[in-house]
């Protein structure tokens, strides 16, 4: 009689559980989104100044040492809010196409852009090795008000319950950012490193750029290297010269799967008795 009782014990606890989690099915769920490489260019070799005709020429001059190397290794990470299958049914606030095969496409974008949209929304990425300041790396920082806002397009398989990133209508893009940075005095010819967020003397030159990925890779927009001194021409103000960062590397993107049921600690030790007085009838039985 201990032995039926126990098992009966179990048998209800589990099937409560598997209640209880049908009845909690969530919409949306957060997955990170991960951007893993190395650094693949020498900073300090792709650097270009401007010419007095406009053109860029390579930098010929010794050149202050640069927080990332070539072959440093560096990632790029955010958070996105996307949706479960639950998402699309009937009683769900989806009021969007149904899709006949179960693929849906979602843009992702920072959530002052997309009207507060339930899905799709991205906080703000996080490179790293960075730092609050662009002393030690590159800092995600905010572009005369605007937050750092990031776009890409996801696939999600709601048969399946996966996703994917689709590089082939839309790259990843990311900004604005600030990196340590230059300033180049034209007249001596001299390379300065400028490791705050306004390397120029002109308060609204701001050497901020964006990430741009592909599936592959992930490089920021020309940084602007600024003149020592207010003014126009080559030798002043903004874009005295440029250079930029290059990685290559892999995205991880976290596929969403419906978590199964896990007991209460209370409702495990009822399992696990009721399991090993099995255990020990049949023990007995082929004894």
């Amino acid at each position: 009689m201990k032995t039926k009782l126990l098992i009966a014990i179990a048998t209800t606890s589990v099937a409560v559980s598997s209640t209880a989690t049908a009845q909690t099915a969530p919409l949306t769920k957060t997955i990170p989104v991960t951007f893993t490489g190395v650094v693949a260019n020498d900073v300090t070799n792709e650097i270009r100044i401007r010419q007095p005709d406009g053109s860029y020429s390579a930098f010929q001059g010794p050149v202050p040492e640069y927080p990332y190397k070539k072959g440093d290794q560096v990632s790029l990470t955010f958070n996105v809010t996307v949706p479960t299958k639950e998402f699309y049914g009937p009683t769900s606030p989806y009021a969007g196409q149904v899709s006949a095969d179960g693929i849906y496409r979602i843009s992702v974008t920072a959530a002052p852009y997309n009207g507060g949209s339930i899905v799709g929304t991205a906080s703000t990425p996080k490179v790293s090795p960075g730092s609050t300041t662009t002393t030690g790396g590159i800092l995600a920082s905010p572009n005369f008000g605007q937050p750092t806002n990031t776009t890409m397009v996801l696939v999600f398989d709601a048969n399946t319950d996966t996703y994917k990133i689709d590089f082939t209508s839309q790259n990843f893009r990311s900004g604005a950012y600030q990196a340590p940075g230059y300033t180049y005095d034209a007249t001596s010819g001299i390379m300065t490193a400028c490791n705050v967020g306004r390397c120029s003397p002109t308060a609204e030159d701001n050497n901020i750029f964006s990430l741009v990925g592909t599936a592959t890779t992930l490089a920021t927009g020309n940084i602007g290297i600024y003149g020592t001194a207010a003014g126009t021409g080559p030798a002043f103000g903004n874009r005295a010269g440029l250079y930029n960062i290059n990685f290559e590397g892999s995205w991880n993107l976290a596929s969403y799967s419906a978590a199964s049921a896990v007991p209460a600690p209370g409702m495990a030790i009822a399992f696990g008795v009721g399991a090993l007085a099995i255990m020990r009838r049949r023990r007995r039985k082929a004894g």
